[in-house]
């Protein structure tokens, strides 16, 4: 079942609830805001201050960043697609009793690529975005920006990005485990993965559970968590829920600049799954 609501400020979200899950999705941004697989408790962290407006970045969930990520000079962060209205592409629910929709954005700025994001929404969660040049070529960097709800930051551990190579992005960097990841506090890098595919396993002990996130054509991972200080800093945030989250994204980031040619398309995929630990 899909049911459509809009909030006071005209924010529409699509909400979904069958036997395999329960989700959220806001038609601004194309952004999930909740995915609960049959079994689990939520997976997404959305922030309590989160500000629901339009032109207003959620705070939480997935925001697609888009057709760049990172900063851009007299434009906004992460791109323009989430915080721009997307719009229903297709809905329908498969014989194994997962939702599927698509969701399109064609931005008047023609010089921008178009996009479609196909999502999958049932006990494990896949997210498919495919970009297209139009008129101009195109340099494209891009991420799911997944925000995941944890126990404890402190508590957790990152496998899979071991003897991986980085950049550190943090303005104050600070020591965390390795080997697995055990992060302690601010963290912002950037994992370079040439090889395009892989697998991420984020594990929290005080849930007592594992996700999984396997990503292909994707040859960045994105950690982050801004630290105590820097979620009081953000007022759509706040210091109290900073090790509430942990920020692990599938992407292709500087310098892996994807070159699309007028016509030409790429495809971004992420597969999330959720188990208990073992």
């Amino acid at each position: 079942m899909i049911n459509e609501r809009a909030t006071d400020r005209g924010i529409t979200f699509l909400d979904v609830e069958t036997p395999l899950c329960t989700a959220s999705l806001c038609l601004q941004g194309a952004n999930l805001t909740s995915w609960k697989p049959e079994g689990h408790e939520e997976c997404l962290f959305l922030s309590p201050n989160a500000v629901f407006a339009p032109g207003k970045a959620i705070r939480g969930g997935i925001p697609v960043c888009w057709p760049w990520f990172g900063p851009k000079k007299n434009a906004p962060s992460h791109g323009v697609a989430r915080i721009s209205d997307w719009r229903i592409h297709h809905q329908e629910t498969d014989k194994h009793g997962n939702v599927l929709l698509s969701l399109s954005f064609y931005p008047e700025n023609e010089a921008y690529p178009a996009a479609i994001l196909r999502l999958t929404l049932g006990r494990t969660l896949v997210m498919k975005l495919e970009t297209t040049a139009r008129v101009q070529p195109c340099r494209l960097t891009e991420a799911f920006h997944n925000y995941f709800s944890i126990g404890n930051l402190t508590k957790c551990r990152v496998h899979g990005l071991e003897n991986v190579p980085f950049r550190e992005e943090a303005s104050h960097p600070m020591k965390h485990g390795e080997r697995p990841l055990a992060p302690l506090g601010y963290l912002d890098r950037v994992y370079d993965c040439p090889d395009h595919t892989g697998k991420i396993v984020l594990e929290d002990p005080v849930l007592n559970r594992s996700i999984t996130v396997e990503r292909e054509h994707a040859s960045s991972v994105i950690v982050w968590n801004p630290g105590q200080q820097g979620a009081a800093d953000m007022a759509d945030l706040g210091a109290d829920f900073w090790n509430k989250f942990l920020c692990v994204e599938s992407g292709n980031a500087v310098p892996r600049t994807l070159h699309l040619a007028p016509g030409q398309s790429h495809t971004m995929c992420q597969k999330i799954s959720v188990a208990p630990l073992s």
